[in-house]
């Protein structure tokens, strides 16, 4: 018996598409591994109870009832290496030519997601991250650099009030894309000032010719948000949350689209849900990794991933989708140029100093250039 653990929105018990589909899969399995079925047991996501929760008690009370495999979402996952209860599968990955996972197909976030300090714990089962979504009636294309937003016929939101005091995922891209670093050559979390200030000046711009609302802008906590306002006609540009485009019916009236930046070079931070490697004997981690790859192959998992909104990780996924050639590029072009987010240790720093500079600029408190140096101190 091979175990499995999953989060709830994992639950291949449920009976939507993406949870029928999921459990025909994970029967397949069972049946052409007959010396390792697969048991699911379904926990809470995340908390007291969550998986993560149930890892760390079981591990250090009851091992015999740790699972073989696990999903956790990007940021359980990471502590979870880090706190020592997953097991690398660099071994497996080593069998490039003729092992067991899709490493030539994966996207290029992909094996970085799963990495820990120098080694590898598992692999993205699938992807999520924040685009544009934009109305061609009233932007013919979207727009890809900063530039082409400040010249828009139609203005833009984003979730500028952020989480808990956290900078939204939008300005912390833009000002990645910008050269901003977040750790400096000691290895401690920083703010460049100069990219910083050149992003804010970007946003007072636009609040100046009326691209963003600050008022409008600095009471939306997230992308969802975002994208309520924009199905109420408050813009016609936003950002918004992939798996939300990807599973509501959308028609011709709305497209995706990647970030706009200052070079007009594509950017988007992912998360998603990880597989990790529990076990740590030899044949049941055999068993445990191609369950990763049969969970991984093409064409079930671009139906199942289009089926749930998720995102491939792999390439072959997002060819099975069903979909028309102009989104497949879109998204092709996002999942290329994903990068992975900055740990809870820099975020937790830096992300606070970069929402503070922006709340003073669009506030009129201070002007760019000082709300960057303020940031960067």
């Amino acid at each position: 018996m091979l175990t499995l653990w999953v989060p709830e929105d994992l639950n291949p018990y449920r009976e939507d598409p993406g949870a029928v589909l999921l459990a025909q899969r994970l029967a397949s399995f069972s049946e052409a591994h007959p010396d390792f079925p697969v048991q699911v047991i379904v926990k809470k996501s995340r908390g007291r109870g969550g998986v993560l929760d149930f890892l760390r008690t079981a591990y250090a009370a009851a091992p015999s009832v740790l699972p073989d495999l696990v999903v956790l979402d990007l940021g359980d996952f990471r502590v979870a290496a880090q706190s020592g209860l997953l097991q690398p599968i660099d071994p497996w990955l080593q069998e490039e030519s003729n092992g067991p996972l899709p490493l030539a197909d994966l996207y290029p976030f992909a094996l970085e997601m799963g990495r820990a300090g120098e080694k590898v714990y598992g692999l993205p089962l699938s992807a999520d991250l924040e685009h544009l979504a934009y109305r061609p009636a009233q932007v013919a294309a979207p727009p890809a650099s900063w530039k082409e937003v400040l010249s828009a016929p139609t203005s833009l939101i984003f979730p500028a009030l952020g989480v808990a005091g956290d900078v939204d995922n939008f300005t912390l891209a833009q000002y990645l894309a910008a050269g901003g670093r977040l750790i400096n050559d000691a290895g401690e979390p920083m703010v460049d000032e100069e990219p910083l200030g050149e992003v804010l000046e970007f946003y007072a711009l636009a609040v100046e010719r009326g691209i963003i609302s600050p008022q409008l802008v600095l009471s939306l906590p997230d992308a969802r948000a975002c994208w309520e306002q924009f199905l109420l006609g408050k813009a016609g540009i936003t950002v918004v949350d992939s798996r939300q485009f990807w599973t509501e019916e959308v028609g011709g009236d709305v497209e995706p689209a990647p970030f706009p930046t200052r070079d007009g070079h594509p950017i988007a931070l992912v998360g998603g849900s990880m597989l990790g490697l529990i076990t740590g004997d030899p044949e049941r981690q055999r068993a445990a990794v191609d369950l990763m790859a049969w969970l991984l192959e093409p064409t079930w998992y671009g139906g199942w991933t289009q089926a749930t909104g998720r995102l491939p990780v792999v390439r072959g996924g997002l060819e099975a989708w069903a979909m028309g050639m102009e989104r497949r590029v879109v998204l092709a072009t996002l999942l290329e140029s994903a990068r992975v987010p900055p740990p809870a240790s820099v975020r937790s720093r830096v992300g606070p100093a970069l929402q503070r500079a922006v709340e003073a600029v669009l506030t009129g408190e201070m002007s760019p250039r000082q709300a960057a140096a303020e940031a960067a101190r």
